[in-house]
């Protein structure tokens, strides 16, 4: 077969190539050096082209996508800065607030709720000046970067608007819009305002590098109506809503009837999420986020030195909570409710259409179900017959205590009854006591007290049952009067503030002076007297110092249901079985 040879193998092949590309290679360099330049351009053309291939428009952020954020961080010339030469403030002004804005981190200076007034009269501001000082105004924006937090709540921001530029004043139903932008970071803030709710919408978007970031909108310093030392950290929480149950936490831990565990500082809470709100006893800021799959919730529990009541120069720590909740792709569109803890407030919003509304913020403790037909019943008095706060209360009192009267004299016959029968349940302890408890023939003594009881028709537990069936009022009741805000700062006779403790006294002297003639005028059922004049002194003092520094509006409650309780002792002791006792114990 003929032999095919490569043309590459031939002798002197190698050489013949590296020529060729050497010629090949100074061809080109020579028609490049020949070649005429052409016309250089103006140095701002760059510029003009990359203004043309991003625009910047108000709100532009809140359509950006994960692509657009990828391509921004590609090598690319700077975008141009955006941000204001000095600072100015914008009011927003609604039937029920007033809100003061500054452009130096698009913050709230002052939040001004119209109807309702703070201890010295003056229109009450929901911004904590002591805490804002520490920790940060309301709705600065929390990120787990701290320099890149202290950058985007302390730059000075464009106010876009259809207004002029940084308008003095806004009328709500009115939007009001940040931007600020120094070619690295860029931020916006945007927020709209409900004229006839206590709600205001709020979107924010921060990115870092063309990267979006987390940043949560923030209420980081407690509420503003608890600046007197009096009312510092009364009531105050953190709670939210998720999956259904409402989760509460306190500056300190609570008890087996308010349910509340200790808020940990800076724990983050993924969602979902209905609703979270920082609360103290009469209002509440709330966080309700469009998407509560998509969203997390950071706690604050800081503290701060208040000076120290009757201690000139020494101080105590005071617990502040606070809370940012925001989107978890970077991008946070949520309402945010800021008013008081009203009943049927809380009960006209919900948190998402379709979703729960905001009445779990109000906490009427483990008697809610007592509480809240209670307070119903108590503001529907005041607003069809009494229109007077204590006086509605009063009147309730009447009707539960007459209500409950049937099992009050159901208890004192009993406790009367029981005293008749003192003297055989002595002689059948006496025939028994030579016997040990575990005696079988103990036995035989329970058998003859049952019979004992049988034939006199005693209830042993029947003096004890119908007290127990009132404290339930009486817890509801605390419960109810601590929470409602319509008795803040709410008057009656020499009382200036119902929610607040009686600055006479008066109340709590009245209860232990009807406590003490209440039990003394009744009988005391298998009593040692001793015991029994010790207990009659020392139940009235202690409850006295129970009620002491409580609501007024308890101590209302309180001492009227005793004193109708004393009319009613007064009454039975007047029936035969009363005369047959009082001779009983005139001869003991």
């Amino acid at each position: 077969m003929a032999e095919y040879r490569n043309p590459q193998n031939e002798p002197g092949s190698e050489k013949r190539l590296l020529l060729l590309c050497l010629l090949i290679f100074a061809g080109i360099a020579l028609m490049q050096y020949l070649a005429p330049k052409p016309p250089q351009k103006p140095p701002e053309q760059p510029q003009k082209q990359q203004a043309q291939t991003q625009p910047q428009q108000p709100g532009a952020l809140a359509s950006t996508t994960p692509e657009a954020s990828v391509a921004a961080a590609s090598p690319a010339p700077a975008s141009p800065g955006k941000h204001a030469e000095q600072e100015a403030e914008t009011v927003v002004e609604s039937d029920l607030y007033r809100i003061t804005f500054t452009n130096r981190g698009g913050l709230v200076k002052s939040w001004i709720l119209k109807k309702y007034k703070n201890e010295q009269g003056k229109p009450l501001d929901m911004v904590n000046p002591l805490g804002v000082q520490a920790f940060g105004p309301p709705l600065s924006l929390f990120t787990y970067d701290q320099n890149l937090q202290k950058k985007v709540n302390q730059a000075l921001y464009t106010s876009a608007a259809p207004e002029p530029s940084h308008p003095a004043n806004l009328t709500a139903p009115a939007t009001l819009t940040y931007e600020y932008s120094d070619g690295e970071t860029t931020a916006h803030k945007s927020f709209k305002f409900d004229k006839s709710t206590y709600v205001i919408g709020v979107e924010t978007q921060v990115a870092q590098k063309g990267n979006l970031v987390a940043a949560f909108p923030a209420w980081p310093a407690g509420l503003g109506d608890q600046v007197s030392l009096t009312s510092f950290g009364a009531g105050e929480r953190v709670d939210w809503h998720q999956n259904g149950e409402v989760v509460r936490k306190a500056a300190q831990s609570g008890n087996f009837l308010t349910g509340k565990k200790w808020l940990v500082g800076g724990e983050t809470v993924n969602g979902p999420f209905e609703w979270a709100a920082v609360i103290d006893q009469y209002f509440t800021a709330a966080f309700m986020p469009e998407s509560p799959r998509d969203t997390a919730l950071v706690t604050f529990h800081n503290t701060i030195d208040l000076p120290r009541r009757g201690a000139e120069g020494e101080k105590d720590k005071a617990s502040i909570l606070g809370a940012a909740l925001g989107g978890t792709n970077g991008t946070t569109r949520l309402r945010m409710f800021v008013g008081p803890k009203a009943v049927e407030v809380l009960e006209s919003v919900q948190a998402q259409p379709g979703g729960p509304d905001l009445r779990g913020i109000l906490d009427f403790g483990f008697f809610g179900f007592i509480s809240r037909p209670l307070f119903a019943w108590l503001r529907w008095t005041y607003d069809h017959w009494i229109p007077n706060w204590g006086w509605a209360i009063a009147f309730l009192t009447v009707v539960i205590t007459l209500a409950l009267l049937p099992l009050r004299i159901s208890g004192m016959k009993s406790a009367m009854k029981m005293q008749k029968i003192q003297p055989q349940m002595k002689s059948l302890q006496e025939k028994y006591k030579r016997y040990n408890l575990t005696d079988p023939r103990r036995a035989d003594m329970q058998r003859e007290m049952s019979e004992l009881y049988k034939r006199e028709g005693v209830n042993p537990v029947g003096g004890c049952l119908p007290m127990l069936l009132q404290m339930p009022f009486l817890f509801a009741f605390y419960s109810m009067l601590g929470n409602a805000t319509e008795l803040r700062l709410a008057n009656w006779l020499w009382i200036p503030d119902l929610s607040a403790a009686d600055p006479l006294h008066i109340l709590p002297i009245g209860i232990i002076i009807t406590m003490f003639i209440t039990q003394r005028s009744a009988p005391q059922a298998g009593m040692d007297p001793t015991q029994q004049k010790m207990m009659m002194f020392m139940t009235p003092i202690m409850f006295g110092v129970i009620s002491w520094n409580l609501p007024s509006g308890l101590g209302i409650y309180w001492a009227m249901s005793n004193l109708i309780g004393w009319a009613q002792q007064a009454i039975i002791n007047r029936t035969d079985l009363g005369k047959q006792m009082r001779r009983s114990k005139r001869k003991k």
